[in-house]
Formats: structure tokens, C-alpha cells, sequence
């Protein structure tokens, strides 16, 4: 168990939440790894606490994953405002704004508010009264589930075991990251019934056109330069800026860093090799994303080799601050290749 005083203390948390009321929110769009915690957390609160009732939200715009997840585990996803709740649970999700058009609802819940998370905190923390229960030791929230709900003692059942599977499996970029004890987790899901290459099936959809599109355009616009044996690319593309960084990155850079409009800003997406992050320790979503979002107006976080942030600038601007700083935690001037 990676941190028990944590798993205890959330498990402590559920079990204080008997006859409760409670919304779970995700972060933006959510992803596999808040689906699924989301689903085991909402079964736990009903089924073994005992809540009076729990509502589960995801701001913005699911992902075709996402929906296909959601629609696999027939998680009901409210749509509507958070409203007169005991508690508001909010998990997987780095930093407030990435609460969407849920966040005035937060700040106004001031004093109900539970974080469970394992990514890096957002620079100077969480607002006083807020109740943060968080550990980066973990590769994904799931996996910290699995720790607090070895704790309570219950049993998973094979959809459960199944949400659990497929937010590490995807946290962990296929099983990439994973360390040791995260594999024993996945074989444990799996003695649970878990069928990994039908669960992946499942939720794997195809990629549509347009995304296709999207990553082409972000190849042909790249710009590459270096800084000793590393390599980092840049391109600009108004959607899909996640898809089309991990896409870019399969190309054979070290770092990618995807840019473009969204909403009435700009969103940037940054990935990295695992051995970059292992040779130089700079973390994407701590020591790039969060400066880039609280410099340029916005808010960023992330994983060390997987990050996001969302700015009031123009796509260039952000690139470039992206580059600079890389530039000095490198330590080393970056050539145009």
C-alpha cells in the first residue's frame, strides 16, 4: 500500500458520509481515470455507506472515450448545477478551475469541499477550508481506490473491478508507468474477473476524421529544435491539441507541445518520453503547465510527463514561454533544428 494514512483517511471520510448527500465532479472533459473513480466512489457512498443520494458531474465536453466509458458503465452524468449538497467531492482534478463551469459552485460550498487526488497541487495550494487528501505516490486515483476500498473491506464486483482497470490502464499510458505494485493491482483486477483486451475494446473508439486531420495538420506545421541530446517539437492546431501532442510524440521527439484556440483562450498540451522525465526530473505539470497557466492568465497541472494549461494569450506566446522555461531547466540554449 503506497500511503495507508491516506487510504485511511478517505476511507474515513466515506464512512462519516452515511445519510449524506454528495456531488462528484470531475475535471474538464474527464478521462478514464475519473470515470472510474467517480463510478466506484458513487457505488461505495450508495451501496456500502449508505448515502441518501449521489450525483455525479463531468464539466464541459466528454471525449468520444469518455462517452463510450460512461455509456459502458451506465454512470448517470448530471448535467445540471451542483445544487444543496452535504458534500462536494472533487476528484482527480489538479487545480479548481479545472472544475469548469462548476468552480462558483465550489467557492460557494466553502467548507464541504473534499479534493481526492494524486496530481501535483496547484502553486500556493488549495483555498483554507478546503479538504485535501492527495498523494503523488500513486500513478493513478483508481489505484488509491483500490487502497481505500481494500481498507473498508469490499468486495468489487466485476464492473467495479473493470472502472478500476481501465482508469490505471490508461493513467499509466497503457501500463507504461506503471511500477510493481501498481501491476499487482491490475492482476488483482483481473482475478476479479477483468478481461483486459475486452474492457480496452470496449471504450476504445475509432479515430474519426477530423481528429485524423487535426494530427496530420499538427505534423506538417511542427517546428523542432534541440538542447543536447534532447528534442522537443512544437505545432498549432485549434482542437484535439492532446491527441495531437501524443501523436507528435510518437514521431520521436522527447517533448511535444501542442497549442491552439479554445474557448476564449488558448489551450496547450505537453507530453514528454518517460526516460526525459527520469534523466533531467523535470515535472511537465508542475514545472512547466502551472508556470505557463499562472503567468499567461489561466491555470495549468498535470502529470511530470503528461500536462495541460489553459491561458489568456495567443497560441505563440505560449509556446514560447513553454520553450523558455524548458530552455532553463535544461540548462542549455535551444538550436532550431
Amino acid at each position: 500500500m503506497k500511503d495507508r494514512m491516506l487510504a485511511e483517511n478517505v476511507s474515513n471520510l466515506l464512512k462519516s458520509m452515511s445519510g449524506k448527500t454528495a456531488a462528484i465532479i470531475t475535471h474538464v472533459g474527464g478521462d478514464a481515470d475519473a470515470v472510474g473513480a467517480a463510478y466506484v466512489l458513487k457505488r461505495v457512498l450508495e451501496e456500502v455507506v449508505g448515502c441518501a443520494a449521489v450525483h455525479v458531474h463531468i464539466p464541459d465536453e466528454m471525449s468520444a472515450q469518455v462517452k463510450a466509458m460512461v455509456n459502458y458503465l451506465k454512470l448517470d452524468v448530471k448535467s445540471a448545477a451542483i445544487g444543496d449538497v452535504d458534500a462536494v467531492i472533487l476528484v482527480d482534478v489538479g487545480s479548481l478551475e479545472q472544475a469548469g463551469e462548476y468552480l462558483e459552485e465550489i467557492m460557494r460550498a466553502h467548507g464541504k469541499v473534499y479534493i481526492i487526488d494524486h496530481h501535483t497541487p496547484p502553486q500556493g495550494g488549495y483555498p483554507e477550508g478546503f479538504f485535501v487528501f492527495f498523494s503523488e505516490n500513486y500513478r493513478a486515483l483508481c489505484e488509491l481506490l483500490m487502497d481505500v476500498v481494500q481498507l473498508m473491506d469490499i468486495k468489487l464486483d466485476a464492473l467495479e473491478a473493470e472502472a478500476l482497470f481501465l482508469g490505471i490502464y490508461y493513467d499509466t499510458a497503457r501500463l507504461s508507468l506503471a511500477d510493481s505494485e501498481t501491476m499487482v493491482k491490475v492482476c488483482e483486477l483481473i482475478r476479479l474477473g477483468v478481461n483486459p483486451s475486452k474492457s480496452i475494446h470496449l471504450v476504445e473508439v475509432p479515430i474519426d476524421i477530423s481528429e485524423r486531420i487535426a494530427r496530420l495538420k499538427g505534423a506538417m506545421r511542427m517546428n523542432l529544435y534541440r538542447s543536447g541530446e534532447w528534442l522537443i517539437a512544437t505545432s498549432q492546431v485549434n482542437s484535439f491539441q492532446t491527441s495531437v501532442a501524443r501523436a507528435i510524440l510518437s514521431l520521436g521527439c522527447h517533448v511535444s507541445i501542442v497549442a491552439g484556440e479554445y474557448k476564449d483562450g488558448v489551450a496547450v498540451s505537453i507530453r514528454s518520453q518517460q526516460d526525459f522525465f527520469a534523466k533531467t526530473n523535470i515535472n511537465l505539470g508542475k514545472d512547466v503547465a502551472q508556470v505557463v497557466g499562472a503567468r499567461l492568465g489561466g491555470y495549468g497541472g498535470g502529470h511530470p510527463t503528461a500536462a495541460r494549461a489553459y491561458c489568456r494569450s495567443a497560441p505563440d506566446d505560449a509556446i514560447k514561454l513553454c520553450l523558455s522555461l524548458l530552455e532553463g531547466l535544461l540548462g542549455e540554449k535551444l538550436s532550431r533544428v
